[in-house]
């Protein structure tokens, strides 16, 4: 607290919470003393200028996100987290993987996917391929074919958002004329 009060007034504008978590991250990397001449990257651990900490899925969408869009700093975040555990890197060689087979429609390189997926160290990554072997021949249309259903289901969800708007107000032949009238 008294780490808080100090940088309070010199204008940091977060909560002591904030401060308690880096402090208790530093003494768990064992980063520590009194110097002030402390090196930022003692222990293994390298600050970031601000130090932020990204939630769970801020982490998930870094993970899905192309390697080609992340930022610099987003490449040595994810560079940091490979580097503290080698479960979150081959999980995030995993997921990228699997995101090129989706984006690319590359189904043919799913059986080779699954077991590298199950001789992975990330407990999520066995979960996830044991839900894809449930239903196995979907998941690999799915990888292969290149038609969606996807205007379909917009055309559905327009129909369900006039109905819901409608719900109550209206007989079934005004309805139906502001369905056709929205085809």
């Amino acid at each position: 607290m008294k780490l808080y009060r100090e940088i309070r007034e010199q204008g940091y504008a977060y909560g002591a919470s904030n401060v308690a978590r880096l402090v208790a991250e530093l003494r768990r990397a064992g980063v520590g003393g009194n110097d002030s001449t402390t090196d930022r990257a003692q222990g293994g651990v390298v600050l970031p200028e601000k130090a932020t900490v990204p939630t769970a899925r801020q982490a998930a969408a870094l993970f899905l996100k192309r390697s080609e869009k992340l930022t610099t700093d987003q490449e040595a975040y994810l560079d940091r987290l490979g580097t503290m555990d080698e479960t979150l890197a081959d999980a995030y060689r995993l997921t990228q993987e699997f995101a090129r087979m989706v984006r690319g429609l590359e189904g043919e390189k799913l059986d080779e996917w699954l077991a590298e997926a199950d001789a992975s160290e990330a407990v999520v990554m066995w979960r996830f391929a044991a839900s894809l072997k449930k239903d196995l021949s979907a998941v690999r249309a799915g990888l292969t074919e290149n038609w969606s259903n996807g205007p379909v289901e917009g055309f559905i969800h327009k129909l369900k958002l006039i109905k819901r708007s409608m719900y109550g107000r209206a007989s079934f032949g005004l309805l139906r004329r502001r369905v056709l009238g929205a085809s």
